[in-house]
């Protein structure tokens, strides 16, 4: 299990629950451990999340890992120490969407959530506001499936208790005050992901798959995370292989795979 928290004050409340080690080799961001899971202290902004989220992949590089972004945000609506699961992450510059596969059994709000550059003070929508998960979710889902890889934020600051007159102090007990529905949500995740395995016999699929186009070293990529994720999700190989053969170009092929799965997503 993964966390990427901006602020050593969001973590210092999981670090302690989870009796997590900060690891002592060097590191361009603070790592905490211990045998079954993993924190990462990555700063506050995109850049620093996404960099952070991939760092902590390449120093623990296990397949279809959880990942949960965690810490504070603002709401345009909801009160302060609120515990919210994003449900859609939108993104300030204009990138994709991110929308987390909701199978978790949990009775907190469910949210929209938008990341921006900088702080948001006039909170223009009832949705909350943050500066890490649309580039913590780019970056885990590139080593992860999205029914792995969740998003939970504790409102800090809202209109009105405007983040300009948040108290800094009060960043742990907000935080401590949300274990308690946290803790569920981590033994579900990780009960999850160690359900999804790669399935024996991936790497003779992958190999199937690109005998039929000439794909690019980046298409060759793409297959491969598809067709993990589609054994993840047990859409059948032959229906898998089916759309990549049918296809009458590997930009085809790769397309048509990507809709074969969404489909097999949506009515399971």
């Amino acid at each position: 299990m993964n966390f990427v928290v901006a602020l050593k004050a969001e973590a210092t409340p999981l670090v302690e629950c989870f009796e997590l080690s900060k690891e002592s080799v060097p590191s361009p961001f603070p790592v905490f451990a211990n045998d079954r899971h993993r924190l990462v202290l990555s700063g506050v902004g995109k850049e620093l999340s996404a960099k952070a989220t991939s760092y902590l992949n390449e120093r623990f590089p296990l397949p279809n890992q959880a990942w949960l972004n965690f810490g504070l945000a603002g709401h345009g609506a909801l009160a302060s120490g609120t515990v919210f699961m994003a449900n859609r992450i939108l993104d300030d510059g204009g990138e994709n969407g991110f929308f987390p596969t909701q199978l978790l059994d949990h009775d907190l709000e469910s949210s929209a959530l938008r990341t921006s550059s900088s702080p948001v003070s006039d909170y223009p929508d009832s949705i909350g506001y943050d500066m890490e998960a649309s580039a913590f979710c780019a970056s885990a889902s590139l080593v992860s499936i999205r029914e792995l890889i969740q998003v939970v934020k504790v409102v800090s600051d809202n209109p009105d208790q405007p983040v300009g007159s948040f108290d800094r102090s009060s960043v742990g007990a907000l935080i401590e005050g949300a274990l308690s529905t946290i803790l569920p949500l981590v033994d579900q995740l990780e009960e999850l992901a160690h359900k999804i395995k790669p399935a024996p016999g991936l790497a003779e699929l992958v190999d199937s798959a690109l005998a039929h186009h000439p794909f690019s070293e980046t298409q060759r990529h793409q297959v491969r995370k598809l067709l993990t994720h589609a054994q993840a999700l047990g859409l059948p190989e032959k229906d898998a292989l089916k759309a990549i053969a049918d296809a009458k170009s590997a930009k085809q092929a790769v397309s048509e795979l990507r809709e074969s799965m969404e489909q097999h997503r949506i009515l399971s």
